[in-house]
């Protein structure tokens, strides 16, 4: 019997291998969520950029994960998943030590490149583990679990950052995101392989850049990653303009939100129903950009927060297992990165076009903007009639 026909058959998750996986994710992602609150007050403060400054800066990280992502997928069907995870942590450290330097927005720009493409291939790796690490019918359960690894670090990165920050400035944030990033790559080297050699993809296979299994999940992925670019991109410039003490409490609040109920109602993807499911979430999504758009104040995105967060739990982890039910081993990372790239198109045109928004027409009407994305999705899925089971019937290749 083959590993992952054995994986397959243990009902068990919280193995030795799927802790070592999530520890490796937590740490890459500390580091990464540092660099939330950080980067556009760093754009538009000693760099001196504009609102489209910021929104390009913020915006470029997925423009290399954007190109990588495909690419990433076929490479962690080829060559495995933990090669996937060091090579992103490693990545993420050349370019968190070269914020030290960045004293231009182009070179800015060059840094975020090299984390987005960092990420790219380090989600890839690591989605594509969970899913080799989970039987079939709890695949909902193994991405809900393995992501809140990931919110996780996104809730402890915004704070740290802004101690460090308030401790010796922006170096500090720096320094620290490339030493947790170090750790990351140390967690990644000794984290197990999930992929045995015998049931990679032949490099002759063909396959096409794009999985179309991931096609139509990715859609509608991208109806509930549009908010999150205007969230991350611009709550931190509002709450400057409101006079906040800071955003870090609500990136916090947020990514908490997300792994309470990604964690709490770990199966409820698989025992709902994607659709259903997603299309509630997405309802939860608009509601809070809506509510941050409408009412720009401390209690209004304490609110949003809450209620976004609350959507953008159930968004993803049930989407990504629906698109890789049914894929053989082999093509899982093609599929995961096929659907996952459209993340990377929201984050990428969200804050650009949403920045050409921001100047005219204010902050609020980013939130406003990006609540209609997320109710186009949710209608594609809850209205009647709608062709989601047809998506999920088609035969993987």
């Amino acid at each position: 019997m083959s590993g992952a026909q054995a994986v397959g058959r243990d009902e068990r998750l919280m193995t030795p291998a799927f802790l070592g996986i999530a520890a490796s994710v937590l740490g890459f992602f500390v580091a990464s969520g540092m660099f939330l609150p950080a980067t556009p007050r760093f754009t538009a403060g000693p760099l001196g950029g504009d609102d489209i400054a910021v929104g390009l800066v913020v915006g470029s990280f997925s423009v290399s994960s954007l190109l990588l992502r495909p690419f990433a997928g076929r490479w962690a069907d080829q060559r495995g998943r933990r090669i996937m995870l060091i090579v992103g942590a490693a990545l993420q450290v050349v370019a968190a030590a070269g914020h030290l330097v960045a004293d231009s927005i182009a070179l800015l720009v060059a840094m975020r490149l090299l984390l987005g493409a960092a990420e790219a291939v380090f989600f890839v790796g690591g989605m594509a583990a969970a899913t080799d690490l989970a039987p079939e019918r709890r695949r909902g359960e193994a991405i809900s679990l393995i992501s809140t690894s990931l919110y996780l670090g996104v809730a402890i990165g915004p704070v740290l950052a802004e101690w460090l920050y308030g401790v010796a400035g922006y170096a500090a944030v720096w320094i620290g995101a490339t030493a947790i990033s170090l750790a990351a790559v140390a967690i990644s080297w000794v984290a197990p392989e999930t992929l045995p050699a015998s049931e990679r993809r032949k490099p002759e296979a063909t396959t096409s850049l794009l999985h179309r299994r991931g096609i139509v999940p990715g859609l509608l992925v991208l109806c509930g990653a549009w908010g999150m670019g205007a969230y991350f991109a611009f709550l931190p410039l509002l709450g400057e303009q409101l006079d906040l003490a800071g955003v870090g409490g609500y990136f916090a609040a947020f990514a908490l939100v997300v792994i309470g109920l990604r964690v709490v109602f770990a199966r409820l993807p698989d025992r709902l129903g994607p659709a259903r499911l997603s299309g509630t979430a997405l309802v939860l999504s608009a509601t809070g950009m809506a509510i941050a758009g409408f009412f720009p104040s401390e209690p209004g995105l304490w609110a949003a927060t809450i209620v976004f967060g609350a959507g953008v739990a159930f968004t993803f982890p049930a989407i990504v297992a629906l698109s890789v039910m049914g894929v053989p081993p082999d093509e899982r990372g093609a599929v995961v990165g096929t659907t996952s790239l459209f993340i990377d198109v929201a984050f990428g045109l969200s804050p650009a076009l949403l920045g050409l928004l921001a100047g005219p027409a204010g902050y609020p009407a980013t939130f406003l903007v990006s609540s209609i994305v997320a109710a186009i999705g949710a209608m594609w899925l809850l209205l009647p009639g709608r062709a989601w089971a047809r998506s999920r019937a088609l035969p993987a290749g």
